[in-house]
């Protein structure tokens, strides 16, 4: 696999498990999924693997950025997973 693709479907997979455990385990409440990262990670994912072909640097560090970028900002209403990270230590 690619070095770029793997680290956008490490990016999705944690956007997926925020929004499945982490945030219905700290909030208590229903899970609701949004569906839509599925199919984006994949595109995304097929997207910077054929980059890689053209543009090795470009495309790892554009897959890193998204991965920084999942991890601290908050996307639609729930927290960040660093967040909910923080809420569970304590």
């Amino acid at each position: 696999m690619a070095d770029a693709a793997g680290l956008v479907l490490i990016a999705g997979s944690i956007t997926a498990a925020n929004e499945l455990v982490f945030v219905p385990a700290i909030s208590h409440g229903p899970v609701k999924f949004n569906w839509r990262i599925i199919p984006a990670t994949v595109v995304f994912a097929v997207a910077t693997a054929g980059l890689e072909q053209i543009a090795p640097k470009v495309a790892v560090g554009l897959a890193a950025t998204m991965l920084v970028t999942v991890l601290f900002v908050r996307f639609g209403n729930e927290p960040a997973p660093l967040e909910n990270l923080f809420k569970a230590i304590g």
